[in-house]
């Protein structure tokens, strides 16, 4: 039971609407979406179909855990959107201030910002880049063509799940990436990927509204 709580606010959403700061988004994978403001919407679906597992446990965990980082940051830092059980699957959406409180909260990590103040974060681009070429990740590019594009913005993170920006997408990590659309990338990893195994952390460099 704990293992699926703490599943249930470490993935992201499959199936569900998203609504915040007036924008919806429909999506049918397990997705965060990256605000034009840096705010961070993140939603998950789990499946809870065991006998033994109690969605009113399962709420409270979850708003317990909200609670406590609320208390101890920004008042508006993280929000409990919705919250639901339906046909043995939990749903529950997410808003976040900004970055650092997905981060913290979810125990994993996320960087969003410019090429510039990543790389003054201590991020080292050494990755294989891939560049969007009609509608797909295409050929390679070098680290400094990267770190050149310094009007650009980068999402880095260590989940493997699809993200979108309010932008598009010029290049991408090469390791488990396609491009879902003109601002999303998908980051899947293959069937025969060791479970709990850690992966490089992925770069997503776009071009900002």
């Amino acid at each position: 039971m704990k293992k699926c709580m703490r599943l249930c606010l470490a993935a992201v959403l499959v199936l569900l609407t998203l609504t915040g700061c007036g924008k919806k988004l429909n999506v049918d994978q397990n997705t965060i979406y990256v605000q034009k403001k840096g705010n961070i919407i993140g939603a998950i679906v789990q499946k809870f179909d065991k006998d033994y597992y109690d969605a009113d446990e399962l709420q409270s965990y979850v708003n317990d855990r909200v609670e406590a980082y609320v208390s101890a940051h920004e008042k508006d830092s993280v929000k409990v959107d919705e919250f639901s059980v339906e046909e043995g699957v939990a749903k529950l959406n997410v808003s976040y201030a900004g970055y650092e409180d997905y981060a913290a909260l979810n125990e994993v990590e996320l960087f969003v910002g410019t090429v510039p103040q990543a790389l003054a974060a201590g991020y080292d681009f050494e990755d294989t880049f891939l560049k969007v070429e009609e509608g797909k990740l295409g050929g390679k590019v070098s680290k400094e063509e990267i770190i050149g594009a310094s009007d650009y913005k980068v999402v880095i993170l260590s989940e493997k799940l699809d993200v979108k920006v309010d932008g598009s997408i010029v290049y991408a990590s090469s390791q488990y990436t396609s491009l879902a659309s003109e601002d999303t990338v998908s980051i899947t990893l293959p069937e025969d990927a060791i479970d709990g195994e850690e992966m490089s952390l992925t770069y997503i460099v776009y071009k900002g509204k």
